[in-house]
């Protein structure tokens, strides 16, 4: 085989790839299975890794397909929004980001804004179980009070957390944490897909996240790493590379989230590298489990401490429930079956998503900032 026929066979094996990331190579969108169908699903007796397989192959699935808007049967739906999948989350450990405001080096700065971006990863606890796919204009907003790290007895006041959905095609969820008065705000704009890769379905996301300091004029651009439901092994993870970058200093972090061996190894493992901007090599060295304990690793001095233990604070939530609030939306379907009752989740899910679009509804939480291709919070807008 000649150069030029390896260097096209390495630019074609490239291109596949990237294609299978974003959901590109089985560009036939999926059939839709019928009312009959999914009630013989629901009813089956067989396993959830048979049913995918039965329903993979009715829908005329292929590797790369994309299962955004496809209509799963009951036994696949989780009574809860994708909002409420991402929003708590992403204010549990707020307090991280208010704390490093407080701090001048930009090197500390930059390793407690990475503190913060492991805490608000979020695994959903059924792996075969999808959440209600948000209606545009579905909303979540809260205020809340949060332990300050610098004082634990006291609590810090006035920081909010606004979701919506401000977008159906492609389906793109939107969240805001700040606090005004210290001029903090943590903004993620995920725009997302579902690829079907046979064994596994993968969540890769694009779209804006982002850290800001106001009084450091300081953003700090994340990138994460890929979401992974691997059903045939009956839990998710989260696989591959990322980063965190200043747009004022030349220090940045590189991350690599570990897939878990089939055999050995654990669950949720990281390594994470700190570079000053001005060495080739990094100065520090992070790893452990992101939803568990943590070392950092002085790379001069090889002395080795605690980093981080990833749990739940008790944060004081206070919800503002809005008609577009994802309790009302979904509310038939969240009191059913917390009352126990049996009900069959993919009609009410129908019923409840035709009649939204009756309503019209249009993002009125978030705008679209056009120049920077970003969607944010109208409460902050200048």
């Amino acid at each position: 085989m000649g150069k030029s026929d390896r260097k096209s066979n390495e630019n074609k094996s490239t291109e596949e790839n990237s294609n299978i990331e974003n959901g590109a190579l089985n560009s036939e969108k999926p059939s839709k299975l019928t009312e009959e169908e999914m009630d013989a699903i629901d009813n089956s007796s067989q396993s959830k890794v048979v049913m995918i397989a039965s329903m993979a192959k009715r829908l005329g699935l292929g590797l790369g397909s994309d299962l955004s808007h496809v209509e799963y049967p009951s036994s696949f739906i989780a009574p809860f929004s994708t909002l409420n999948f991402f929003s708590n989350n992403f204010a549990n450990h707020f307090n991280i980001l208010l704390s490093a405001n407080k701090i001048e080096n930009e090197i500390d700065r930059l390793i407690e804004v990475f503190k913060y971006s492991t805490s608000i990863h979020k695994i959903p606890e059924d792996c075969m179980k999808v959440p209600l796919n948000a209606v545009i204009g579905e909303t979540q907003c809260l205020n809340f009070e949060t332990p300050d790290l610098n004082n634990p007895n006291n609590l810090i006041s006035n920081n909010y957390l606004v979701t919506e959905q401000v977008s159906e095609v492609p389906p793109n969820v939107a969240t805001c944490v700040y606090n005004k008065n210290q001029g903090v705000k943590a903004l993620f704009n995920h725009e997302s897909k579902i690829v079907f890769q046979i064994t596994n379905v993968k969540t890769p996301t694009t779209g804006k996240k982002c850290v800001h300091f106001e009084k450091h004029n300081e953003e700090y651009d994340i990138e994460f790493p890929v979401l992974h439901s691997r059903f045939m092994r009956g839990f998710v993870e989260y696989c591959g590379e990322g980063s965190i970058k200043s747009n004022k200093s030349k220090c940045f972090i590189s991350t690599n989230y570990f897939a878990k061996p089939l055999i050995g190894g654990q669950y949720n493992s990281y390594e994470a590298k700190v570079y000053n901007g001005i060495d080739s090599k990094p100065i520090y060295k992070i790893s452990g489990q992101w939803d568990g304990e943590s070392k950092i690793t002085n790379l001069k001095t090889n002395e080795t401490k605690p980093f981080f233990k990833n749990i739940i604070n008790s944060n004081n939530f206070t919800p503002t429930i809005l008609n577009t609030d994802s309790s009302v939306v979904w509310g038939k379907i969240i009191q059913s079956v917390a009352d126990g009752k049996s009900i069959n989740l993919a009609r009410e899910k129908s019923k409840i998503m035709d009649y939204q679009k009756t309503l019209n509804w249009k993002p009125s939480q978030f705008f679209l900032n056009l120049e920077m291709g970003v969607w944010e919070p109208i409460l902050l807008k200048e």
